[in-house]
């Protein structure tokens, strides 16, 4: 089981390397602008809702549902980033 500071952690770095791609296709004009503008919402939403799932999960189970949603998550921004190229 992932203690609670390692797995915000985990959040944390997966979602700042998407806002970092994110930043640089708005900073650099890219045609996908519109299209990172709005993943960055989500993942900023997605931070906030699993550091709040986080923060109550009480046992070994719900642990294990947030680790396989957050690695779910986490193929599913990386297809949407390879998407705005």
């Amino acid at each position: 089981m992932a203690s609670k500071k390692l797995l915000k952690k985990r959040v944390k770095r997966k979602v700042y390397e998407v806002l970092d791609t994110c930043d640089y296709h708005i900073v650099n004009e890219h045609p996908s602008a519109d299209a990172a503008d709005k993943l960055i919402d989500e993942a900023v939403d997605f931070h906030d809702k699993m550091v709040f799932r986080i923060n109550n999960a009480n046992n070994k189970k719900d642990f294990n549902e947030i680790s396989s949603e957050v690695d779910k998550a986490i193929v599913d921004f990386i297809e949407k980033l390879n998407g705005l190229r």
